[in-house]
């Protein structure tokens, strides 16, 4: 049982630091009892995702006659299509109607969250049966691939929230859920075909990505910009009333000068400005990096302790020693992710 504890919770780190990566990027951030229950339904679909895959998979056995037919039944029947599907509903058929679902970019948040609660929890049952090796290499290929076409997934989503007719949300809807299952699909169908194509799931991947990665920008910056034009209006509207206020006389006799006015003016220049979204620097992505690995091998250390603890009853003099041997590295490392996700940023003109 300890071996088991310590192989299943190797998938929990990985998943959290992805998530927790996404909510510290969220300018407002979302209620944490609201992602924590998206978190659990995403990891809950397991149970129906299962037989529902089965089944189709079932029915698309009589188009097996090769290694890729065998390949593209497992991956879009066997895995893509039910496991996308049953994330898809839990966006759609709960975040969907929740309030602070208030903005597109909430949709990349969720999708992501559901998506990670799923990788989760297959993570557990994968790496019973294939050991720490499976762990790790799930870690930096499916655990990430879950997140991305969550988060591509998330992105149609948060647009079709707030569509303006019924057409336009249909279309993002379908598109969100195609999306999402072809690039899954594609992943898996590759690895599937157990020749030297599998190589092909990293362009896969990568692909995943670089497109969540640049829809999730996407959204950021025009959140930023929503932000500004709220700001922009507030002044717009107050300006009037500045302008009509009484002016003093300039020095000379020359005549009123507009004080307010202009100061409302330039209040409304400065707010339309958007501000210019920071980038990360190098030294800020290695920090995240190492942080990140760090993380996660100190993580594996701790349920190794924890399965040690738990296998055989050990004296205070070993037990003591080891934990705090574990909780130094832990916090070191987690000190220098939290770091990283505070820059340092590019500087430049604003």
């Amino acid at each position: 049982m300890s071996t088991l504890l310590m192989l299943g919770g190797s998938a929990v780190v990985p998943s959290l630091l992805l998530l927790w990566y996404i909510y510290a990027r969220d300018r407002n951030p979302e209620p944490r009892g609201l992602l924590l229950k998206t978190f659990l339904l995403g990891a809950a679909i397991c149970a129906p995702v299962v037989p529902v895959a089965m089944w189709l998979e079932s029915l698309g056995r009589e188009w097996e006659t090769g290694a890729w037919s065998t390949a593209l039944v497992r991956a879009f029947l066997g895995a893509a299509i039910p496991e996308e599907l049953f994330k898809y509903l839990v966006l759609r058929r709960y975040v969907w109607n929740e309030p602070a679902f208030d903005e597109p970019l909430d949709g990349v948040v969720y999708g992501a969250t559901a998506s990670l609660g799923f990788a989760t929890l297959e993570n557990i049952l994968y790496v019973g049966d294939g050991g720490l090796g499976v762990a790790m290499l799930r870690a930096l290929t499916a655990v990430p691939q879950h997140a991305f076409t969550g988060v591509i997934m998330g992105a149609f989503l948060g647009r079709a929230r707030f569509a303006a007719d019924g057409a336009q949300r249909f279309g993002l809807l379908a598109a969100g859920l195609g999306w999402a299952i072809l690039l899954h699909g594609a992943y898996d169908a590759f690895l599937m075909t157990e020749t030297g194509f599998a190589l092909l799931a990293l362009p896969a991947l990568l692909t995943s990505v670089g497109w969540g990665r640049g829809l999730y920008k996407g959204l950021q910056r025009e959140q930023i910009l929503l932000g500004t034009s709220l700001v922009t209006r507030r002044f717009a509207v107050e300006e009037p009333l500045l302008a009509e206020e009484p002016a003093p006389l300039a020095v000379g006799g020359l005549g009123p000068t507009p004080l307010s006015a202009e100061l409302g003016v330039a209040q409304v220049r400065l707010s339309t400005r958007p501000p210019r979204e920071p980038q990360r620097t190098f030294f800020s992505w290695l920090k995240l990096g190492l942080g990140g690995i760090g993380l996660s091998a100190c993580g594996l250390a701790w349920l190794f302790v924890a399965a040690l603890l738990l296998g055989e009853p050990v004296g205070g003099e070993v037990a003591v020693p080891v934990v705090v041997i574990c909780a130094l590295p832990t916090v070191l490392f987690l000190l220098l992710f939290r770091s990283g996700l505070r820059g340092p940023f590019e500087t430049g003109p604003a």
